[in-house]
């Protein structure tokens, strides 16, 4: 079980009295991927037909083991010891951080400590220091286990070498920020400075836009690697229905909250997001770099701004002057944009973590709905058609508030502190009786 020495605070920001309690656990921290493949896994094994219940508490107990360390996972070795994290784990994760397929076949017999594939290969120095090299580069921003051993193969020995032409020119634009700024994305964000950022963002858009802190933060984590946001306005009201794919209820249960692949110039510079909020603050010193620009969602790398001895902040070009001197601490930063109707389903999609929205996802699955950032929704076969039709449209059934969304799940309230696999591993998993596309009979615990 997870620590519950984790404080509960409360914080307010914008320009009214905008309070808000928050909760938390952890963050996935240094080993974001990691823990993503195995919850990936775990998902996989947690909805087939034969579902193996030791499996899947194998899976959980690694990701909460693996969550707790402050310092990336560069080698199998660094999990050996640690309890929860058995051979089966351990051999997949020697898969994943060597960039392979992970091979059944290959287990790590406990009397030998290494797997096959790793015995071969240690009588090879040189494939041993490509294989650590190729380890090393993939904890920059962006860079995957293909890009990273292309680079190796070039001629790269360490993440110092990213940065001469040859190497640099390799990677592509988001791939060279994280490069650049590796440094200081590897520096844990405490929670002083995501409070200092949301109010400077705050004080610097329009009052009529309510911009909350969300992911770690809203978990309760004491240091996170990157700050989310949240913001609503007035005047974002429009709810997309989700893509039609005849009523299918599974679609999208582990996909990225507000991600969009559109990427029409007009469309995105248009919108209120890059308009009213991203182009100011860019404009007054906070912005210096964009890796991922969007209508709904907005990923890049802040400079965090700070305040003179008097309290004020830091004059727009100093800011601007500093930025292009890359003085000061850099954070990465994700805005999304939630419409106001679906605030409640973009918490809930927003805050996580990741193991917890799979879970209530999959739970609305089973009850024959479907869980996105925008709300709960039910699929409603079109009358007019005939009864073998596939046919329909989608019905949004809740979204504004995290409460009406898990009671229309059979759930209670649960609280972000809890919201982490430790959670569901100690609850029940399966689906709660209720009326299959409707509320439940009784609330669940």
């Amino acid at each position: 079980m997870l620590s519950r020495s984790l404080f509960r605070a409360t914080t307010s920001f914008s320009h009214g009295s905008c309070s808000r309690r928050v909760f938390s656990t952890r963050n996935l921290g240094p080993n974001h991927d990691l823990l993503q493949m195995l919850s990936q896994n775990l998902e996989r094994e947690n909805t087939c037909p034969n579902r193996n219940g030791y499996k899947v508490r194998a899976f959980a107990r690694a990701i909460e083991a693996i969550g707790t360390l402050e310092e990336p996972v560069r080698d199998v070795a660094q999990v050996k010891k640690l309890k929860g994290v058995g051979v089966g784990i351990r051999n997949r994760i020697d898969a994943f951080l060597s960039g392979k397929d992970y091979d059944p076949e290959a287990v790590i017999k406990p009397s030998e400590g290494v797997s096959k594939s790793k015995a071969r290969g240690s009588s090879d120095p040189e494939a041993k220091r490509k294989n650590m090299v190729t380890r090393t580069l993939q904890s920059v921003s962006a860079i995957g286990p293909r890009t990273a051993k292309v680079l190796v193969d070039a001629g790269c020995t360490s993440i110092g070498d990213l940065k001469t032409p040859k190497f640099f020119d390799m990677l592509s634009p988001s791939q060279q920020i994280g490069a650049r700024y590796h440094g200081h994305l590897e520096r844990p964000v405490e929670r002083s400075q995501a409070e200092l950022l949301a109010k400077f963002i705050s004080e610097n858009i329009s009052c009529k836009f309510d911009a909350e802190l969300v992911g770690s933060y809203r978990r309760g984590a004491q240091s996170f690697l990157g700050v989310d946001i949240m913001l609503t306005h007035p005047s974002h009201v429009h709810v997309p229905t989700p893509p039609s794919k005849n009523g299918s209820v599974a679609q999208g249960i582990s996909r990225t909250p507000f991600h969009t692949s559109s990427r029409k110039l007009r469309e995105v510079q248009d919108s209120l997001l890059l308009r009213d909020v991203v182009f100011p603050l860019e404009s007054r010193g906070l912005i210096a770099e964009t890796l991922s620009p969007g209508s709904k969602k907005w990923q890049g790398v802040i400079r965090l701004p700070e305040r003179t001895v008097d309290g004020t902040w830091e004059e727009r070009s100093q800011r601007i002057e500093r930025i292009r001197e890359q003085q000061g601490l850099y954070i990465r930063l994700d805005l999304n944009l939630a419409p106001v109707k679906s605030k409640g389903a973009a918490l809930l999609a927003l805050t996580g973590d990741k193991e917890f929205n799979i879970d209530i996802r999959t739970k609305a699955a089973r009850l024959g709905l479907l869980l996105d950032e925008f709300g709960l929704w039910r699929w409603t076969s079109d009358p007019s058609l005939p009864a073998d039709a596939e046919e329909g449209y989608w019905t949004f059934v809740e979204g504004e508030s995290e409460d009406a969304v898990l009671r229309e799940l059979g759930m209670n309230y649960v609280e972000p502190i809890k919201r982490n696999f430790a959670y569901l591993s100690n609850s029940d998993l399966d689906t709660p009786t209720v009326k299959k596309g409707g509320r439940p009979r009784k609330n669940i615990v």
